[in-house]
């Protein structure tokens, strides 16, 4: 049975992560229907959204090594609630710029929160009860991508965008209050090394590590292609699928439920498949989720018109989460206690900081060459994150890694 002090980082969790899946889902959706934005600038300001991953992950992983990680999960929540708040004041003021301001802060507390929150985990749990932790962490985070899309697609849709942000900033919040039930944290010894070398350390291990480098190549193709799609998305619904807001944010919801199914599945999958056929089953359903949304126009004219992108999300969402919460477990197991938070900040880089490359590359193809070719760009990324896997020694676990206990 997993720890009460496990119970309540859950409900951290989903303060931070409800209030940043409002955000990710609302940014698109808000930048084209409300700003007027076309597939340049609604990938523009993802892509300013996204940059918070690649500027700040390397800086939060020194950070939640150098202090107690539950402390810097605090500060994420704090954040968060500064980044919803000036994302508010832009939309209200009409300022895209504020507007983008914000969703780069609320970006920011993510960062941090994700760090934080899985360098606190394999403190509370033991090594054995990390897969069902870390499942049950994908559990709330599957739950909020379920709502956040469809609640902003009805927001926008019926003309209450602040009501919805309002909302976010009340669950981060609510995060906030569940974090500081933790107390003061027993400080770390200060580090006498300069921010740099330890971010050297950080990635030395990552890249003398096999399964991590797997990881790290997998994650940065896999990336580029979501992000793209993401930011042509919207657009692409509104425009050949033929879809309203509402409908296109009903279609992102069904990430949320594959992403769910997901979650309820990973304790189970975990313990009877090999996690080499996680790891590959996840870039190739996204890869085959690609090739059906190019398909989609041709299902616009019918009444299957929305099934098409619903296929899309839930298989998206399937997927790569079990692959999420399999390469979660072997990150935390094969990786040092001292070194968690800046090793999750290298992965998190590749895994997140690619996004604002992927969202320009997107918008920027669309909006020159055409959707078509924005979806042959989209495919041809997930296929790279599949031969990724393939090539790497990920393709070869039979079963988790011991865990390592002792810095290198």
């Amino acid at each position: 049975m997993l720890p009460v002090a496990f119970h309540r980082l859950t409900a951290v969790a989903a303060g931070f992560r409800g209030s940043d899946q409002l955000m990710v889902a609302g940014t698109p959706l808000v930048v084209a229907a409300l700003f007027g934005g076309g597939p340049d600038i609604v990938g523009l300001v993802v892509a300013v959204q996204g940059s918070a991953w690649l500027l700040m992950s390397l800086p939060a992983g020194v950070m939640v090594d150098r202090i107690a990680p539950l402390d810097a999960l605090k500060a994420a929540m704090a954040m968060a609630v500064a980044g919803v708040l000036l994302a508010m004041a832009g939309l209200a003021a009409g300022n895209l710029a504020l507007f983008a301001a914000g969703a780069f802060v609320s970006a920011s507390a993510a960062v941090v929160g994700f760090l934080a929150e899985s360098a606190s985990v394999q403190g509370l749990v033991t090594a054995s009860q990390l897969p069902r932790a870390n499942a049950r962490l994908q559990l709330v985070q599957s739950s909020a991508a379920l709502a956040g899309p469809a609640l902003m697609g009805l927001a926008v849709l019926q003309g209450w965008p602040l009501q919805a942000y309002l909302l976010a900033a009340l669950i981060a919040a609510f995060g906030l209050a569940m974090g500081l039930g933790f107390g003061t944290q027993p400080a770390r010894a200060p580090r006498a090394r300069q921010p740099m070398a330890e971010i050297a350390e950080g990635f030395n291990f990552v890249r003398r590590q096999p399964l991590l480098v797997g990881i790290v190549a997998c994650a940065l193709f896999w990336n580029m292609a979501f992000f793209a799609l993401i930011a042509v998305f919207v657009p692409f619904a509104l425009g050949p699928l033929g879809l309203n807001a509402a409908e296109a944010g009903i279609a992102q919801s069904a990430m949320g439920i594959g992403s769910l199914a997901a979650a309820l599945l990973a304790t189970i999958a975990m313990a009877r498949l090999s996690p080499r056929l996680i790891l590959v089953f996840g870039p190739a359903s996204s890869m085959l989720a690609s090739v059906i949304l190019a398909l989609s126009p041709h299902l616009a004219g019918t009444g299957l018109r929305l099934a098409g992108p619903v296929a899309v999300f839930l298989l998206l969402g399937f997927g790569p989460i079990l692959w999420f919460v399999c390469q979660n477990s072997i990150r935390q197991l094969v990786t040092p206690p001292g070194l968690l938070g800046r090793v999750g900040s290298v992965i998190q880089v590749a895994i997140y900081g690619v996004r604002s490359v992927g969202a320009l590359l997107g918008g920027i193809v669309a909006a020159r060459f055409g959707f078509d070719a924005a979806m042959a760009l989209i495919v041809g990324l997930f296929a790279a994150s599949l031969l990724a896997v393939l090539l790497s020694s990920l393709a070869r676990l039979q079963t988790l890694p011991p865990p390592v206990s002792s810095r290198p």
